[in-house]
């Protein structure tokens, strides 16, 4: 089995910052305070999915799962600016010009299994940060909620 290399690993944590800004931006682009529906919970499912696995593509397809179990749109399905919060994850995780795949990209020497190492250990770093950015944007909802100003 491939491992990274302390020079990856370094790379991987410089890569934080991005991630972090990121995943704060694709939950605020999305408003998932204004979704009652959605909340830590469901992102901390994800990240389980994605600890349990060594495939980019499980965490992807999970999202997928949620999104079609979603009949009501208020959860992974629910739209903002044209776009599901669910297309909005697997864009960031997957996509060419998503974050973990840009960050994913910075790092030199990467190839076959080390890569796809790297990508999982990108992925559960990037729901990480969504789920501790959700958590501070649940606060805004009990604001709202109870007639408070943001």
């Amino acid at each position: 089995m491939a491992e990274l290399t302390l020079q990856q690993r370094r790379q991987i944590d410089r890569l934080k910052e991005g991630l972090v800004t990121a995943a704060e931006g694709l939950l605020e682009e999305a408003r998932v305070w204004e979704k009652s529906d959605f909340g830590h919970s469901q992102l901390r499912n994800l990240l389980a999915v994605a600890a349990e696995t060594e495939s980019p593509a499980v965490v992807v397809n999970f999202i997928r799962y949620q999104m079609g179990r979603d009949v009501r749109g208020k959860n992974w399905r629910s739209e903002r600016g044209g776009k599901s919060l669910g297309k909005r994850f697997i864009e960031a995780l997957q996509g060419g010009k998503g974050a973990v795949m840009g960050a994913l990209n910075r790092i030199p020497g990467l190839d076959g299994e080390a890569r796809q190492l790297a990508h999982i250990e990108l992925v559960r770093i990037f729901v990480g940060f969504a789920i501790r950015s959700m958590k501070f944007l649940e606060l805004r909802r009990s604001k709202e909620k109870k007639g408070g100003s943001r």
